[in-house]
């Protein structure tokens, strides 16, 4: 599953406000060492996971606005949203078996 990137407060609205179902959105920056970490964590746990939750990346350096919107004061965060609506809030870094249990029972929570 490829991570899209979101750049801009329309292509955040696009992509995460207004889907229905389960996004995680992965604030991060290019500096962040613990971020460079989660990443690959993210990614594998995305292919468990793939066509059932969409994820998106932000550049808290790049969409500033988005960060700020959403109280993003450190790097890596894990934001889930449920149609289109924050549910869960995850600060620092989460192993994939931490964001894979996380997502499942949103999953579980959804049938």
């Amino acid at each position: 599953m490829t991570l899209i990137s979101v750049e801009n407060d329309a292509d955040f609205s696009l992509q995460v406000m207004h889907k229905t179902g389960i996004v995680m959105v992965y604030f991060w920056a290019p500096w962040c060492e613990p971020c460079k970490m989660i990443r690959s964590e993210i990614q594998n746990a995305a292919q468990r996971f793939e066509g059932k939750v969409s994820i998106v990346n932000v550049n808290v350096d790049t969409a500033k606005s988005i960060a700020e919107t959403y109280e993003i004061m450190a790097v890596p965060t894990l934001l889930f949203f449920e149609d289109g609506q924050p549910i869960k809030r995850i600060i620092g870094y989460a192993s994939q078996g931490e964001i894979e249990s996380f997502l499942a029972a949103l999953m579980d929570c959804n049938t």
